[in-house]
């Protein structure tokens, strides 16, 4: 399955997107995919180098998650990019900062590269994955769809209403119910 939608990260994108389309509906999956693109997109530019002694050489870059915090589902999407960071090589690291109230994805500045290609990736598999989780929910949609002529479900209606109010019309009866008793034996 996970060569449907170019890896695992593609396939759990896709999840991501039905889930929150069918719990929300699709012009709110289509608002929440701009937004987790425009995020992948923006990350890039958001990579901050720590800065050290003069001495020390710089190996650690971090990345400020504040716009995927802000997304619904971001433990799923933080998935999602660890997934698609360890298939091209790169051993991410999550920092939280209490004090900042931040979260930090530190990656090595020699992954650098692999950093930016697996976000430009995921933003275009969040454009391939609206667009199929669209198609998913409207085929769903049109499945759960009564297919039936308007003309077969009236009458259907009608002839339920009928019933309805021939037994309104009708004293109830009072059903009892047996008495159970115990019996005991020696």
């Amino acid at each position: 399955m996970a060569s449907d939608f170019g890896d695992e990260s593609g396939e759990k994108l896709f999840d991501f997107m039905v889930r929150f389309g069918e719990r929300m509906g699709e012009d709110a999956m289509h608002r929440h995919a701009d937004k987790l693109r425009a995020a992948f997109e923006n990350a890039k530019s958001g990579t901050q180098v720590e800065p050290r002694d003069a001495d020390a050489p710089v190996e650690w870059a971090k990345l400020d998650m504040h716009e995927f915090q802000e997304i619904e589902g971001y433990d799923k999407i933080k998935g999602i990019i660890e997934t698609k960071l360890k298939a091209n090589g790169v051993e991410p690291a999550w920092f939280q900062d209490q004090v900042a109230g931040k979260e930090y994805l530190l990656f090595r500045i020699a992954e650098a590269q692999q950093v930016w290609d697996s976000l430009d990736e995921l933003a275009r598999e969040t454009e391939g994955a609206e667009s199929r989780a669209s198609e998913r929910l409207k085929k769903d949609l049109d499945e759960k769809r009564d297919s039936r002529p308007l003309e077969d479900k009236a009458k259907e209606a009608r002839e339920a209403a009928d019933a309805l109010e021939r037994e309104a019309g009708r004293p109830q009866q009072r059903v009892r119910d047996p008495k159970f008793q115990e019996t005991r034996a020696r």
